[in-house]
Order: C-alpha cells, then sequence, then structure tokens
C-alpha cells in the first residue's frame, strides 16, 4: 500500500480570528477562502487551512489507490476512522494522537 504525501495540511484552532491573522501577517501565508468556520492559505506550494474548533487537532492529508484496502491495513494497525465523508475520503485517528485524511480519485 502506497500512501502519497499530498500537499494540504489543516489545524484547528481555539482563539480562531487571531490565528488567521498570526498566519497571514507574520508568516506571510497568502489567504485563498475564509469563512467563520475555515480560512484556506497556500505557502510554497502548500495549502494549509485554519480551521474555528475547539478540539485543536493537526491533520495531514495522504492520497491512496484504494480507500478500502487502506482503511484495512491501519485498522490492523490500530487506526480508528473518525469521519467518513464517501467511500473514497476518511478521517483517521493512529494509536499515537496523529489525525489525517486518505483519500483516493
Amino acid at each position: 500500500m502506497k500512501f502519497s504525501f499530498s500537499p494540504h495540511i489543516a489545524v484547528q484552532v481555539k482563539d480562531y480570528d487571531k490565528a488567521v491573522k498570526f498566519y497571514e501577517n507574520v508568516l506571510g501565508m497568502q489567504k485563498e477562502k475564509h469563512s467563520e468556520a475555515e480560512t484556506h492559505f497556500i505557502k510554497d506550494g502548500i495549502n494549509f487551512y485554519v480551521e474555528n474548533s475547539e478540539s485543536g487537532f493537526t491533520f495531514f492529508e495522504f492520497k491512496v489507490e484504494s480507500v478500502p484496502a487502506a482503511q484495512e491495513l491501519l485498522e490492523k494497525e490500530g487506526c480508528k476512522v473518525t469521519q467518513i465523508y464517501n467511500d473514497k475520503s476518511k478521517m483517521f485517528a493512529d494509536p499515537y494522537g496523529m489525525r489525517f485524511h486518505i483519500w483516493e480519485d
């Protein structure tokens, strides 16, 4: 099973308005889209999303050839599905505290 790193990272923050200003004004990220729930930035070819949430998780994303096959492997290794978007797009939590999204074309 091949997991290809996708250029998308999301962070959930408690102080959303201050975080958006920080990433834009201090770190120089370019704002692409903005709403009350999420801001999409781009910096050096990486898509960076700031989400308004009390959870405080950071999410990475991986493209896979087969979500069902990847899910089978991940669950054998102790990962748990945390959200299902559709058959080709699911969120996981690994046993070590990391959250990530997998998807296929």
